[in-house]
């Protein structure tokens, strides 16, 4: 029994020690890697940009152009004196940016890594002005690299951009019942998410009421929704009209499928 008493101890002061060196072995290291870094001067800044579905909102031109706005120009400098916050920062003020990671190599690179927002909707407000919807709440500022193929919203709608998602605002009772971005949020979700009213549902146009009616891309007609409380309701009676009612050559005979009240469909023929 002392043996094996003795043959733990032994195991547990070779375990430790290697533990100790490993330890002192790694802090070395990481205080010559600090060294050399310190007396290393930045030769590239590496843009790398995820694209969305293929597609980019963003080039490696303007991320370089406000990294650079962010300190002064990072290419030359010594790695230690790279303000790593502040080209973060910066960085994140642009809409079109979900996440941004920025940090240095040793090899003398300043890297950073940006991944984009995924638009579901662009709004048309009353003044003009257009931005992104996307499928975190946020809006974002549109590009003119790429035109996503998303609903387009117009109408009575007077909201601008927000700094902060409409998610976290789901229990602002006042902004709720004020905006129509949540309306539109939901309304988007619930189209992206199913295949067929994706490829059918081209416009919405939002009327002086706050309702909604659909513009589709098949047929000559509109679709009154109005609000968009019960949604999912309507949408599937929607669809069972369109399945068992009438035939694709039918569509145009109507002006207005209205699908907004109780348990009924009402059309008004052309």
């Amino acid at each position: 029994m002392k043996d094996i008493q003795r043959k733990k101890r032994r195991k547990l002061i070779v375990v430790n020690s290697l533990a100790v060196l490993g330890a002192a072995m790694l802090f070395t290291l990481l205080g010559f890697v600090n060294r050399k870094q310190n007396h290393t001067h930045c030769w590239k800044l590496d843009v790398q940009i995820e694209a969305q579905d293929g597609h980019l909102y963003l080039d490696e031109k303007m991320i370089v152009k406000a990294a650079n706005a962010a300190t002064d120009s990072i290419v030359g400098k010594p790695m230690q004196e790279i303000d790593i916050a502040a080209i973060h920062n910066k960085l994140m003020e642009n809409t079109a940016i979900k996440d941004a990671h920025v940090y240095t190599s040793v090899d003398g690179r300043c890297i950073v890594n940006i991944k984009q927002r995924s638009p579901i909707a662009r709004i048309f407000n009353e003044n003009g002005d257009s931005f992104y919807l996307d499928k975190e709440g946020f809006t974002m500022a549109t590009s003119s690299l790429y035109t996503p193929k998303v609903p387009v919203f117009v109408g009575a709608i007077n909201e601008q951009m927000q700094s902060i998602s409409i998610l976290e605002r789901k229990d602002d009772q006042d902004f709720l019942n004020a905006s129509l971005l949540d309306d539109i949020y939901a309304l988007t979700t619930y189209i992206s998410g199913n295949e067929f009213w994706s490829a059918q549902v081209e416009h919405i146009h939002v009327n002086g009421n706050r309702e909604f009616e659909i513009i589709p891309r098949v047929g000559n007609h509109k679709i009154n929704l109005g609000k968009v409380e019960n949604l999912e309701v309507k949408m599937r009676k929607l669809m069972a009209f369109y399945a068992n009612t009438i035939q694709k050559k039918d569509l145009n005979q109507y002006t207005t499928i209205d699908v907004q009240y109780d348990g009924q469909v009402v059309c008004v023929k052309r």
